[in-house]
C-alpha cells in the first residue's frame, strides 16, 4: 500500500501505451496550429504598425499646424507686449504728475 507522499516504483511502458501516448501526438495537425497562430500573430503586429504610423501622420500634422499657428501670432503678441510694457513705464512716470491735477470732491 502505497502513502500519499510516496511515488509508484517506475515501471517499463508497454508497446500499447506507447502507441497511446504517439496516436495522441500528431505533429502535421500542431504544425499546421503553429503556421496559424504565426501569421495571426504577424498579421497582428503589421495592422499595430500601421495604427501607430497613421498615430504619427497625424500627430505630424497637429504639430505643423500649431507651428504655423504660433508663426502667425508671435509677432503680434511681442508687439501687444512690448506696447503694454511701454504704457506700464508711461503710466509709472506720469504718476508723480497726477499728484498735482484737481481732486474732484464728491
Amino acid at each position: 500500500m502505497t502513502q500519499s507522499g510516496e511515488s509508484k516504483p517506475f515501471t517499463v511502458p508497454t508497446i500499447e501505451e506507447i502507441f497511446a501516448l504517439l496516436s495522441a501526438f500528431d505533429p502535421a495537425e500542431n504544425g499546421v496550429k503553429v503556421v496559424d497562430q504565426a501569421k495571426r500573430s504577424i498579421e497582428s503586429i503589421v495592422a499595430s504598425l500601421q495604427l501607430i504610423l497613421q498615430s504619427m501622420e497625424n500627430f505630424n500634422r497637429v504639430a505643423n499646424r500649431v507651428d504655423k499657428l504660433l508663426d502667425e501670432i508671435e509677432d503680434p503678441i511681442q508687439k501687444l507686449a512690448d506696447a503694454s510694457t511701454l504704457l506700464a513705464d508711461l503710466a509709472n512716470n506720469l504718476a508723480p504728475l497726477m499728484a498735482f491735477l484737481p481732486k474732484k470732491e464728491s
